[in-house]
């Protein structure tokens, strides 16, 4: 476990445990700027896309497992403020989508087609919107960069949508560089334009 400190506000760095997965599942919507809402939302009643993913990061069998997790812990409470969601890119040929309506999975194929099979795959990075400038983002990245090494790998990969140009640009500040760009035709609950674009990060033989 490691720990930071800035503007009063304590954080500490730590593998997820079971227990966080409702907190993680709010912040991988958050990170997946709606394309969760829009897979899931509507289709068991009573439960929000959020209720839905909860399910997922609290099992162990699937991607988005807390397993391959690993979260910022803020204030004396233990509030989950922020999450990085991890795991090989090859994993994803073996998930079944059974329960998305296929209109809805074909808008989003685009994205799941266009990937660097063979890289690890940073699904999620997420930090809390008030914990933001901290320096949150960056250790994330860094602890998903030392995931890809010991796992092996020698990129680190991710998908981010093209208007999200904070995002964007703290990429490629970080050393990732864009490979292509999966078109996303626009949808009233999926309202992005540009595309969601892939990013590549190969790590250097100075960071081993």
């Amino acid at each position: 476990m490691t720990s930071t400190s800035a503007r009063a506000i304590t954080v500490e760095y730590r593998p997820a445990v079971a227990a966080d997965s409702r907190d993680i599942a709010q912040l991988l919507c958050i990170a997946g700027g709606g394309i969760y809402e829009f897979l899931f939302d509507d289709l068991i009643p009573f439960l929000t896309a959020a209720d839905i993913l909860s399910i997922g990061v609290t099992g162990e069998g699937y991607p988005i497992s807390y397993r391959n997790c690993f979260v910022a812990v803020g204030g004396i409470s233990g509030e989950i403020v922020g999450v990085a969601n991890v795991f090989p890119a090859d994993d994803l040929k073996e998930q079944q989508y059974g329960i998305v309506p296929p209109e809805r999975q074909e808008r989003v194929q685009s994205i799941l087609q266009l990937q660097d099979w063979g890289s690890m795959l940073l699904n999620a990075l997420a930090v809390n919107e008030r914990c933001r400038g901290l320096g949150i983002g960056t250790q994330l990245l860094d602890w998903a960069k030392r995931r890809t090494e010991a796992a092996g790998l020698d990129r680190l990969s991710l998908h981010v949508w093209a208007d999200n140009v904070a995002a964007v640009s703290f990429y490629k500040a970080h050393g990732f560089v864009e490979l292509g760009v999966a078109p996303v035709a626009e949808h009233p609950r999926l309202a992005h334009t540009g595309g969601s674009i892939l990013m590549q990060h190969v790590i250097a033989a100075a960071e081993n």
